[in-house]
């Protein structure tokens, strides 16, 4: 890919540049159907998981890139749920093999599960909804700056990660492959982190809440 600082030019109708369309910030609160809808891509996503590289082949997944950022964040959430599932798996191993038995079970069954909710939401939120943060109740969707301030999250989670992890070597005869796990995931959040801001950068001259905003209460989104 190019520089990270460049922008696809805008497309001009008779000679003139044309504006982008902006993005309209939705607040949803108690909004059921801002759930269903995640729910719906259910489906979507696993057929996502089942074909990781059917929107950006491997070795490309690793380049830097500028176009198509959907396509490329799609691909690395995908191989974070995939390697998270087998960092799973060796933690569980790991915890067996030292006499835990039931800790590896919990371990690899709430370990994979989270990994899929969070992998997905993730997924939903900037792929589907352009920028969406959850608090409970409330929403907030297509605010740009979301885009940002999560991306900017994974990157430091993913520094906190590998720290965390060298612990796992003076606990454990076998601690140095928990820490190379981790480590390694922490890739997949780093490279998710930075196309997220990357995403902001090309919506950096939109307003970052939306060019207008709409409140839902407790019905369907626009």
């Amino acid at each position: 890919g190019s520089s990270p600082f460049a922008f696809a030019p805008l497309a001009s109708v008779c000679g003139r540049p044309a504006l982008p369309q902006l993005a309209k910030m939705v607040c949803h609160i108690l909004d059921f159907s801002l759930l269903q809808e995640w729910l719906g891509t259910c489906g979507e996503y696993l057929k996502c998981v089942q074909k990781p590289f059917s929107k950006m082949a491997f070795k490309d997944m690793w380049k830097c890139h500028d176009t198509n950022l959907q396509d490329w964040f799609q691909t690395w959430s995908v191989v974070q749920f995939l390697w998270a599932v087998i960092v799973n798996i060796v933690v569980a191993v790991i915890l067996s093999i030292s006499g835990d038995v039931p800790s590896g079970i919990y371990c690899l069954v709430v370990g994979s599960v989270s990994a899929w909710f969070w992998a997905h939401i993730g997924w939903f939120a900037v792929v589907k909804k352009e920028g969406c943060c959850c608090l409970f109740i409330f929403c907030v969707s297509k605010a740009p700056l979301v885009l940002l301030i999560v991306g900017v999250w994974f990157i430091i989670w993913a520094a906190l990660l590998i720290l965390n992890s060298l612990s796992y070597i003076a606990a454990h005869s076998l601690g140095f492959i928990v820490t190379v796990c981790y480590a390694t995931y922490a890739v997949t959040l780093i490279y998710m982190g930075m196309i997220m801001v990357k995403m902001w950068m090309q919506k950096s001259g939109e307003p970052q809440l939306g060019d207008t905003s709409a409140v839902v209460i407790g019905k369907a989104s626009s």
